[in-house]
C-alpha cells in the first residue's frame, strides 16, 4: 500500500486543529497525488447542531446519536459540513489533486478506528487518520486504510 508522506507543518496545522475544538472532535481533509499530501482542508463539525447527522449515523447502525445531547455528540461523533467538503473537492479537483486521507480526532480515546468510524469509511481509496488527544501532551497520530470493514495500519512519513 502507498506510503503517506504528510509535510509537519500540514500535521502542526492538523494537532492544532484538534487542540482548539477539544473536547469535541474535529475534521478535515488532506488533498494529494502519490501518496504525498499537498494541501490541507480544515472542515466544520456540523454533528452538534446537522439533524442530518442523527439520521446517517442512527441509520447505519453504528451509534446511537439521537439519545446523546448536542454537545455530547461533538465529543463522540463528528460529521463533516456538506458544502466545505463540497469545496474541499473542487479544490482539489482543480489542483489535480485527489482525496488522500479523512482526519478527526479522537480527544479521549486511542488513535485507533472505532466501530463508528469503521462503518462510516465510505472512501476506500483514502486513509484514514486519527489524532488522539488522550495524552494531550503527546498527542498520537496513526493512519489506516479501511476497505470492507478491514482495518490495515498505514505507513505515515512525517516530511
Amino acid at each position: 500500500m502507498t506510503v503517506l508522506r504528510i509535510p509537519r507543518q500540514i500535521v502542526e496545522e492538523m494537532i492544532a486543529h484538534a487542540r482548539e475544538l477539544d473536547p469535541c472532535e474535529c475534521c478535515g481533509l488532506l488533498g494529494g497525488a502519490g501518496g504525498v499530501v499537498a494541501r490541507h482542508y480544515r472542515i466544520t463539525n456540523t454533528v452538534a447542531e446537522d439533524a442530518r447527522a442523527v439520521d446517517v449515523f442512527d441509520s447505519a447502525n453504528v451509534k446511537q446519536l439521537g439519545d446523546l445531547s448536542a454537545t455530547r455528540r461533538a465529543e463522540v461523533a463528528y460529521f463533516m459540513d456538506p458544502k466545505e467538503m463540497l469545496a474541499a473537492f473542487k479544490d482539489m479537483r482543480e489542483r489535480h489533486l485527489e482525496l488522500a486521507v479523512i482526519y478527526h480526532s479522537h480527544t479521549r480515546s486511542p488513535a485507533l478506528p472505532s466501530q463508528t468510524d469503521v462503518g462510516l469509511a465510505y472512501y476506500p481509496e483514502a486513509a484514514y487518520l486519527i489524532i488522539s488527544l488522550e495524552n494531550p501532551a503527546k498527542p498520537d497520530l496513526r493512519a489506516y486504510w479501511i476497505r470492507d470493514g478491514r482495518i490495515t495500519p498505514a505507513e505515515l512519513n512525517i516530511v
